[in-house]
């Protein structure tokens, strides 16, 4: 236990020395590591667990790593266009710059939705395009049926080419390659994973 010099004890303001020394000492008692715990440098997705005390029910419990997924993945929506817009074709209709806190990630999952459903002509596709690496990142583009308001329900699903991988300020430019007559509004759910 670290030794602490007090005002209140010592009855006068604390000297620049009683003070360096105090955070000297809070410094060298400080617990680096829970001493009943030891440190790995591996984990076993099926058989290690993440222990907790769960308050609500005054028990412990465990999580598997495997059961984690949502403590690792992340997701990261992007707002193309207004809901009372309509998106236009081409690229680069936006753009969206990857934070540090997805650097060395590799897309999981994507779609999208719009919030008036296209009723004529083609099918609304999107594809997503590294920019700053030159590469489409779809094999097969997001699609979104007619009649049809998220990507999720395509008779086409999407298809994750394996160049995936995404860093610290990568540009990543969202192509609308066809849009559905009377669609109103666009957003892209992107979900990463570690590799």
């Amino acid at each position: 236990m670290a030794t602490i010099t007090l005002r209140e004890t010592k009855g006068s303001p604390l000297s620049f020395t009683e003070m360096d020394t105090n955070l000297t000492n809070l410094n060298d008692n400080k617990q680096e590591v829970i001493p009943n715990l030891v440190t790995v440098d591996s984990i076993s997705t099926t058989t290690d667990k993440f222990l907790f005390y769960d308050v609500s029910s005054g028990a412990a419990r465990a999580i598997l790593p495997q059961d984690v997924l949502a403590f690792v993945n992340r997701t990261l929506m992007v707002k193309c266009v207004a809901d009372g817009i309509g998106p236009s074709t081409g690229n680069g209709i936006t753009h969206v710059t990857i934070p540090s806190t997805l650097n060395g990630k590799n897309l999981l999952s994507v779609e999208a939705h719009v919030y008036t459903a296209g009723s004529g002509g083609s099918l609304t596709n999107i594809q997503i395009h590294n920019l700053t690496r030159g590469l489409d990142i779809l094999a097969t583009p997001i699609t979104i049926d007619l009649n049809e308001k998220d990507s999720s329900t395509a008779a086409t699903p999407v298809v994750i080419g394996g160049d995936n991988n995404v860093s610290t300020g990568d540009v990543l430019r969202i192509d609308v390659d066809a849009v559905s007559t009377g669609t109103l509004g666009l957003e892209i759910r992107m979900v990463f994973t570690s590799p």
